[in-house]
């Protein structure tokens, strides 16, 4: 299986550096095609054309650098404007399979969550975002930033069984070629909408949802994946999925923008929002 195309914003000035070796290993597992965008943001380099040339030049450096990973089309492009803009724009124009970002860009500041282009467009942009997770360097380190590539060796899949969760199954079949060691299939069973409900209903739920698992852990088990299990909780949602990523510790974290529970008006569920914020994988949004 092949993702059919995929937009890689890079920071040339910034993180953009240790995002290209990870950007390398997701083309290896299969894209038809990827477009690398650099925006030079207009409010800092007024459009410099010497800065231009160079950026040019370094873009060009990467593209080969994904060509030779089997690519069949690669663009490099470098533009002028505000880049969250810029990259909702393209993405809009283009209509990506995914949007591949870095949890920073060229402000590595250690207390922010995410960089302000990449929060831009997690929360407007309407296809799938891979948020690559940059972790920041203590001061006075060689480096100022580092990024952890084997993506895809342990994956934490978040269901509630929405349509937006379903979306995410055909991403877990692509990711297969990677031959994780492990998958997990998570549902928690959230208290803060159980509160008026009987533990005989609890128990139900729960019945129902553990066939469902058994559902979705059979599909998977026919993909090559190593190890495929089940975890059923009962807690507060975000809770409970950062306890078991402590205790599993995924390379990535693959869940729908909003489950059941979003709003028509939201592009972003609370749950979501809390776990590209504060877990310490890569994560993966599926629109």
């Amino acid at each position: 299986m092949k993702m059919d195309s995929m937009l890689v914003p890079l920071e040339i000035h910034g993180a953009g550096t240790v995002m290209v070796p990870a950007v390398e290993e997701i083309a290896r597992l299969g894209v038809n095609r990827v477009e690398l965008l650099y925006v030079m943001n207009i409010r800092e380099t007024a459009g410099d054309p010497g800065l231009y040339a160079h950026d040019r030049q370094v873009m060009n450096d990467w593209k080969n650098r994904i060509e030779a990973c089997g690519v069949r089309e690669v663009k490099a492009e470098v533009v002028t404007g505000i880049p969250w803009i810029e990259i909702l724009e393209r993405s809009e124009a283009l209509s990506p399979s995914l949007i591949v970002m870095g949890s920073h860009g060229r402000s590595l500041i250690p207390r922010m969550f995410l960089g302000s282009q990449t929060e831009n467009v997690l929360h407007h942009a309407r296809v799938p975002l891979l948020v690559l997770r940059i972790s920041i360097m203590k001061e006075g380190e060689r480096d100022t930033c580092t990024l952890d590539t084997g993506i895809f060796r342990r994956i934490l899949y978040l269901t509630d069984f929405s349509a937006e969760a379903e979306r995410c199954i055909p991403f877990i079949g692509w990711m297969a070629g990677a031959k994780p060691d492990r998958l997990v299939i998570m549902h928690v069973q959230d208290t803060r909408r159980l509160w008026s409900v009987s533990q005989e209903q609890i128990s139900a739920f729960n019945e129902k949802d553990a066939k469902r698992l058994a559902d979705l852990k059979g599909r998977f088990d026919t993909l090559g994946i190593r190890q495929v299990v089940t975890e059923l909780t009962i807690g507060n949602a975000i809770d409970e999925i950062l306890e078991t990523e402590e205790t599993f510790e995924p390379t990535l974290i693959v869940m729908g923008a909003k489950g059941r529970t979003g709003t028509v008006s939201s592009l972003l569920g609370g749950v979501t929002e809390a776990i590209v914020h504060r877990a310490k994988a890569h994560v993966m949004v599926v629109r």
